[in-house]
């Protein structure tokens, strides 16, 4: 078993509408910030699992990790390099990069400081829904950028899309995908937008000011994706993720494998295999050391889980690997395996050997499968 680390950065130019991230447009805490997280990465590593598992990966997120300084990205990982035990040889380390950030002198700097493997926020080579969604950059720069990093150090990198933009069609949507085409990218992330509440998409859509795509016109651009990724080679190994071959984010993996992961910085969450807990999301009272909040998962609670992350991927459930071998009442494991027959007899999910599968023509309605495949506890006193 290995385990993440992941890195919050909570700090933006501005706030794109459809975010409801942690972050902050004020940098005055930037230089507090970063200290208390090289403290946290000290006193964290000392503490099981991650004191006797391997480190896998390293994600920097945020916020907008690309505003961060080199140095400033270079102190963090040699932190992590001097403070952790074991970390793999093959240590994949994510940073997520905003296009308006990159500059051919900056690609250099991060692969000096460590960093091998990039996303990057194109989000849509559409000008009006890049304005409509209130992004820093230009489809100009994006393909300025992608025309960089082909001619880089950084053979593996990701590329974020969003689909059901407002005002998007399903050939706007063509457009991106032919304008993604022209640099042929080892891995692509693609997202539905989702309406969350409190940003200011959210208030844009309740005034009517912001029109979105129905739920029909958002399926067809999924299928419409489907059928691009296949025919441009990549597998479509989770909901929203695709790869050529070799190419799958690990980090994702770990999460996915329901793997302890670290969080490190403000409003960060951890996992250490039975204990969820999390950083308070607020820059002040995280530099002035505020405690952490935690959560026990009970082992249907962790049933629940593994269901929820496993079945968007491509890999399914599988028994012998995520269903917890001890500690399943009687009565929460008959629940379970009558829920998946009733599944597996609805056709809502697919046998796979040793387990079961959401198919990926399903997976926009996943959501609703999985809650009626999850052990229910409401009726109880």
């Amino acid at each position: 078993m290995k385990s993440s680390i992941y890195l919050h950065i909570p700090y933006c130019k501005q706030a794109c509408s459809y975010c409801d991230f942690h972050f902050s447009t004020n940098l005055k805490t930037r230089e507090e910030v970063l200290g208390r997280m090289l403290q946290e990465i000290e006193t964290r590593s000392i503490v099981a699992p991650w004191n006797n598992t391997q480190i896998g990966s390293i994600y920097f997120g945020g916020g907008t990790p690309s505003l961060l300084e080199s140095e400033e990205i270079e102190r963090l990982l040699q932190h992590i390099r001097h403070t952790f035990k074991d970390i793999s040889p093959d240590v994949e380390i994510t940073l997520e990069a905003n296009p308006d950030d990159i500059t051919p002198e900056r690609l250099e700097h991060w692969w000096g400081a460590g960093i091998n493997r990039l996303s990057v926020g194109i989000q849509s080579f559409e000008a009006a829904e890049l304005s409509a969604s209130n992004r820093a950059h230009t489809a100009e720069e994006s393909h300025q950028v992608l025309q960089w990093i082909t001619e880089s150090a950084f053979e593996n990198y990701s590329v974020d899309l969003i689909y059901g933009m407002p005002g998007s069609t399903t050939e706007s949507w063509q457009n991106n995908l032919q304008q993604l085409e022209k640099y042929a990218p080892p891995h692509i992330s693609c997202y539905a937008l989702t309406v969350e509440e409190n940003t200011a998409l959210a208030h844009q859509v309740k005034k009517g000011t912001t029109l979105l795509p129905d739920d029909e016109a958002v399926l067809a651009q999924y299928e419409q994706l489907r059928m691009w990724a296949r025919a441009q080679g990549y597998e479509h190994y989770e909901l929203s993720n695709y790869s050529k071959a070799g190419k799958r984010s690990l980090h994702n993996q770990h999460y996915w494998s329901y793997e302890p992961y670290l969080g490190i910085g403000p409003g960060a969450h951890s996992f250490d295999g039975t204990l969820r807990f999390w950083n308070v999301s607020n820059n002040n009272l995280y530099a002035q050391g505020a405690a952490i909040t935690q959560e026990a998962l009970s082992v249907s609670e962790q049933l629940n889980e593994r269901l929820m992350v496993r079945l968007r991927t491509g890999d399914g459930f599988r028994y012998s690997k995520d269903l917890p071998q001890r500690g399943l009442s009687t009565a929460d494991e008959e629940a379970f395996r009558k829920n998946i027959a009733e599944g597996l007899r609805s056709g809502v999910i697919a046998p796979i050997n040793d387990g079961f599968r959401i198919l990926p023509e399903n997976w926009m309605t996943s959501d609703a499968i999985i809650a009626g495949l999850m052990i229910d506890h409401n009726d109880e006193d």
